[in-house]
């Protein structure tokens, strides 16, 4: 198995890898939050305060907007830097600064050996995709859903927009080599569009797909309203919000 390099790890930060010392007693396993009872600990003594609002829905939102940094942080390692990232459920931690104005967790992975293309990279990126959806944000998306009622659409969404920034983001950097930006292209089309859905744990079609559409004025909008909105003493909306928000109840 390999490893990542140092100045991998130090790039991945950027995407909050977890890279200090610490303690699993101040830190939360990611399979913890797959538990009913423990989601709404969170909700009640962490996120309430952080997102302003008690709404289930919203903070159910919020949680996954914030998780799905996860997701920008793999597909990252595996485009750049071919190397894959155990992200299972089970081999995950997260952290979060006491002083944190929102809750944005760093991600720790206890196992921390890496996975490298063999013969067939393909096979190995649907692995790494496999890993990473089924086996990890699928399984928060459904949880996060039946205990804050919010639909499973517009956590997906959640989902897409942070990968969908991420790879049109590294894509503009010019340090990259015209080979790994064409990997990273491919990689990208794959991921968003063309990805079976049985690799994101789900039946009918790629989750991402639907959110995936051309820019206007530099903005890609949202098809659902992610309910930031209503963490905001101004009911400030996110410059991708759709033209109507509907209040939960």
């Amino acid at each position: 198995m390999a490893e990542l390099s140092r100045v991998e790890e130090k790039i991945l930060e950027k995407y909050r890898l977890c890279l200090k010392e610490i303690s699993p007693q101040v830190m939360v396993r990611g399979s913890e939050l797959l538990n009913k009872d423990r989601l709404i600990r969170l909700f009640n003594d962490n996120l309430q305060i952080k997102y302003n609002t008690d709404k289930q829905q919203v903070l159910g939102s919020m949680l996954v907007k914030s998780y799905a940094f996860l997701a920008a942080l793999v597909l990252y390692s595996m485009s750049v830097f071919n190397k894959g990232i155990n992200s299972s459920i089970d081999n995950l931690f997260l952290y979060t600064e006491e002083d944190d104005p929102f809750w944005l967790p760093s991600f720790h992975f206890v196992n921390s050996e890496v996975t490298t293309p063999a013969s067939n990279r393909n096979e190995w990126r649907d692995e790494v995709l496999e890993i990473l959806f089924k086996q990890n944000i699928a399984l928060m998306i459904t949880t996060i859903s039946k205990v804050s009622r919010v639909a499973k659409v517009i956590l997906w969404e959640n989902v897409a927009l942070y990968i969908f920034w991420m790879y049109e983001s590294t894509l503009e950097d010019k340090d990259l080599s015209e080979e790994t930006k064409a990997r990273i292209r491919d990689d990208f089309s794959y991921v968003v569009m063309e990805a079976a859905p049985h690799l994101f744990g789900v039946k009918a079609k790629n989750p991402l797909a639907p959110f995936f559409h051309e820019k206007h004025n530099d903005v890609r909008k949202r098809s659902t309203c992610c309910l930031f909105y209503l963490t905001s003493k101004n009911n400030d909306r996110c410059n991708t919000c759709p033209i109507e928000c509907i209040s939960p109840n």
